[in-house]
């Protein structure tokens, strides 16, 4: 498997060694071929299946968590600012990517060239054109998956499974309250390498979409040489509390929330990104550090969504956790994260010290096919389930973006591969969707 990641910003080891330097000793972490110590230096691909390793994604994916965080150049989508130092304010790389809601149009209409700025009418003044910037985050959906793409599901479900049909369900159905009563907002953004495949395929035309999917496999692009591969990037944002907001844990931005033309401060809780390689790719996720106790109910600690005091009304009995609708909500994080992955966290917490608020997050896992398949050798129109790869490891959930699914053998490759195209009228269809539910989101264009 040949699986090139994002351009290197050369400095960027350099100068995150050199602030660690000056405090003491990092703790030790092997990257395998990647060498030792040369996080986050990005390497440029992988060279032969011997770099499959839990050691090798893991230090991948904090690599690439460190490209999108890094402020993004002004006017130009997706590319980083050089000259900034991290951590330096401004929008980052990743929320200058086109979201979701930016791609699939009303009617099926062309988005429009990549650094096309296209503004919302019904936001006045200058916050139209700073959401189009990325400046400001235009925040409705308070589950992960929206209701336009769960009627979607629903409508096109005949080839999935009553289980994964259910996790998705109650993915869509349920909502995430912090501990002061704030739902969570989530988004969906892509980069320019998915928006470009998206558009020159007219796949933002739900009728276009179906009839290229009948007659080919519809394949997210990997890397080349010259060219990034494709990303979907999912985030979970909290409504920020003041003591939240002093205390430099988070990364916050200004979001208008569910059509408000004032602008809140919101604080990313959870990230999750997708990479292509034109097959099952890899699945990363992180998380803010104070989010949920691990495995079990805390009875102390201060978390984002657990409150170890917090009793039934009218009982001494501890809260329920995990339970979607629940205001305020209680989350335990069921499985405890990647043990490669924890030891990777502390050299991350060493060497980002000075560049708050990065320390404070942390890898969860990374899923990645063992046996890749390339889904270029499917047969048209593909049919789901698509391949899963043989993951490296069964179950990847994050306890912010899947709060209500949090069992065994449950992962993002094993629901994803039953994505399909949209549906088209009462039209179900089982064609596959390269493992991205995103192509639900698109509207029929005119006949």
């Amino acid at each position: 498997m040949r699986m090139q990641f994002f351009g290197v910003l050369v400095g960027i080891a350099v100068a995150l060694t050199g602030a660690a330097q000056a405090q003491q000793q990092p703790p030790t972490f092997h990257c395998g071929e990647l060498g030792d110590n040369q996080l986050p230096q990005i390497q440029a691909k992988f060279r032969s299946n011997s770099d499959l390793s839990d050691n090798n994604l893991d230090c991948l994916a904090w690599q690439d968590f460190i490209y999108f965080m890094w402020p993004a150049t002004y006017g130009q989508r997706g590319v980083p600012n050089k000259n900034a130092k991290f951590g330096g304010g401004g929008p980052t790389v990743w929320e200058t990517f086109k979201t979701a809601d930016a791609v699939f149009l009303p009617n099926g209409q062309n988005p429009g060239p990549w650094n096309q700025q296209t503004l919302m009418a019904t936001l006045r003044g200058s916050l139209a054109q700073q959401v189009a910037a990325g400046a400001v985050r235009h925040l409705t959906m308070s589950s992960k998956v929206s209701r336009g793409v769960l009627a979607n599901i629903l409508q096109s479900s005949g080839a999935m499974p009553p289980d994964i049909l259910d996790e998705i369900a109650q993915a869509g159905g349920g909502t995430l309250y912090d501990l002061n009563g704030y739902p969570v907002y989530y988004e969906v953004s892509m980069n320019e390498a998915q928006y470009n495949y998206i558009v020159q395929n007219k796949l933002y035309d739900a009728n276009k979409q179906l009839a290229f999917a009948q007659s080919n496999v519809i394949i997210l692009p990997g890397s080349t040489q010259t060219a990034q591969a494709a990303v979907e990037i999912k985030a979970a944002w909290k409504v920020l509390s003041p003591a939240e907001l002093k205390s430099g844990r988070f990364h916050m931005v200004q979001a208008l929330l569910d059509g408000s033309q004032q602008p809140l401060t919101v604080g990313l809780v959870g990230f999750h990104f997708f990479l292509s390689n034109g097959g099952q790719g890899s699945w990363a996720t992180f998380a803010q550090v104070d989010n949920a106790p691990v495995q079990q109910p805390a009875t102390s600690g201060t978390f984002n969504f657990f409150n170890p005091k917090c009793t039934v009304p009218g009982t001494t009995q501890p809260c329920p956790f995990n339970m979607k609708d629940v205001n305020p909500g209680q989350v335990v994080q069921v499985d405890p994260d990647d043990p490669t992955a924890a030891q990777l966290n502390a050299y991350m917490r060493y060497l980002l010290q000075g560049y708050s608020p990065w320390q404070y997050y942390k890898l969860v896992n990374v899923q990645w096919a063992k046996v890749p398949q390339p889904l270029a050798k499917q047969t048209v129109p593909a049919p789901t389930p698509l391949p899963d790869g043989s993951p490296n490891t069964p179950t990847l959930v994050n306890a912010v973006l899947e709060s209500f699914l949090q069992k065994p053998n449950v992962s993002c490759v094993g629901c994803h591969q039953y994505a399909t195209v949209a549906a088209v009228g009462n039209q179900k269809s089982n064609i596959a969707a390269s493992y991205s539910f995103m192509f639900k989101r698109a509207f029929p264009g005119p006949q």
